[in-house]
């Protein structure tokens, strides 16, 4: 039997959102599917893909506190998924490839559904440039990591800095520093078509520009 402590430890780092919303019941989720269920974490995966889709046809159709409903489900399912991996230690490469991969396309998808379907056709393609646009800044940074000017003293500068003792301290605690992409998600697929308020498309918009900003000035700290 696995115990409730163990699966609370296989949590990676967590997000503002799965602090606030996800995590427990992610947490007896896991517990019932890996003491008494044969599911294994791709299935699971696959279940959380599954259950996007369903909000997807909800927010098409106008069911939109369902809609959100259900892609919080599907958030709450791709926490275990990972969880479940590593709890019974089954991780693998493919695994790992069908949540990310699933993981992209899922938000994307619901949120043009969400916004065509409410006619709001120029916040969506906002959106959709400002996460193409963020997307290329974290593929660059990436690349930065693997070269040669990446250095051992501009990494130690970064460190050093007041933003990077918080980092830092935050890693400690196994929480994201910053609201990220989870947070831009849940105001846009889960606080919009509950509300109906168009204030959480402004608040998701500003949340996405600050991230991609961020990432544009990591980088060119890297660069300099």
């Amino acid at each position: 039997m696995y115990s409730v402590g163990e699966i609370k430890n296989t949590f990676k780092e967590r997000s503002w959102w799965a602090i606030v919303a996800s995590l427990s019941p992610s947490k007896y989720i896991t517990y019932y599917i890996a003491n008494y269920t044969n599911l294994t974490p791709n299935q699971v995966t696959l279940i959380s893909f599954i259950l996007a889709g369903i909000a997807g046809i909800a927010f098409w159709f106008g069911y939109f506190i369902w809609g959100a409903l259900l892609y919080q489900l599907s958030y709450i399912f791709d926490i275990i998924d990972g969880s479940l991996a590593r709890v019974k230690g089954i991780s693998s490469k493919y695994g790992a490839f069908l949540d990310v991969f699933t993981d992209w396309i899922k938000a994307p998808i619901l949120i043009i559904i969400l916004l065509y379907t409410q006619n709001e056709i120029e916040w969506l393609l906002a959106i959709l440039i400002l996460l193409t646009w963020s997307c290329c800044a974290n593929k660059y940074n990436d690349m930065l990591f693997y070269t040669e000017d990446n250095s051992l003293s501009r990494s130690s500068q970064i460190q050093q800095s007041k933003i990077g003792k918080y980092f830092k301290y935050m890693e400690k605690k196994h929480i994201l520093p910053l609201p990220g992409i989870i947070e831009f998600e849940a105001l846009i697929l889960f606080f919009y078509p509950i509300t109906g308020l168009n204030i959480f498309i402004y608040l998701a918009i500003l949340l996405l520009s600050f991230i991609f900003l961020l990432k544009v000035y990591i980088i060119v700290k890297k660069l300099k």
